[in-house]
């Protein structure tokens, strides 16, 4: 289409068209064959469109915004802190706070313990001095460390040591 085609379409469909303008569109639409073809067309589509519309408004039922509001207004009054007041949150938070102060009683109760490391944990092992190994036989080394620990009292302290032999 055309500049005063494109300009004056609208009004020309809605009949509002007057004056220099739509004499300016008639001339138009009579010399341009394209133009006529298509603003000759235009009606059909606009009675087809009309076809699409609805028989009445469509809109929300009445109260809509009503019910909207107050659902909003509802939700905005209930807030984190409101879960506290509630009987059933009460008896649930008197309970963990019970428990709480079982399991601390028994831990007072009960005292400090055994020690980590004493001479019935096998991690003492590490924790003891071992005799030197020279490091050039690896089977001897490992003689050697053995026979120490075998010969540990119960204690710690050193029995008397058994012969090593040499092979």
């Amino acid at each position: 289409m055309h500049e005063p085609v494109v300009d004056g379409l609208e009004e020309y469909l809605a009949g509002t068209l007057a004056g220099q303008r739509l004499a300016a569109f008639q001339h138009h639409v009579t010399v341009c064959g394209e133009c006529r073809r298509l603003v000759a067309a235009l009606p059909a589509q606009q009675a087809m469109l009309s076809e699409l519309r609805p028989p009445r408004p469509v809109g929300p039922k009445p109260g809509f915004y009503a019910r909207v509001w107050a659902r909003i207004e509802a939700e905005r009054a209930s807030s984190i802190w409101s879960v506290f007041l509630e009987p059933a949150f009460g008896r649930r938070l008197s309970y963990a706070a019970l428990a709480l102060l079982v399991v601390l009683s028994v831990a007072v109760w009960n005292g400090p313990g055994q020690p980590a490391i004493d001479e019935t944990n096998p991690m003492v092992v590490f924790a003891i001095d071992l005799p030197d190994a020279p490091g050039v036989d690896p089977g001897h080394d490992r003689a050697v460390v053995l026979t120490h620990l075998v010969s540990m009292g119960e204690n710690g302290d050193e029995a008397p040591s058994l012969p090593v032999s040499s092979d």
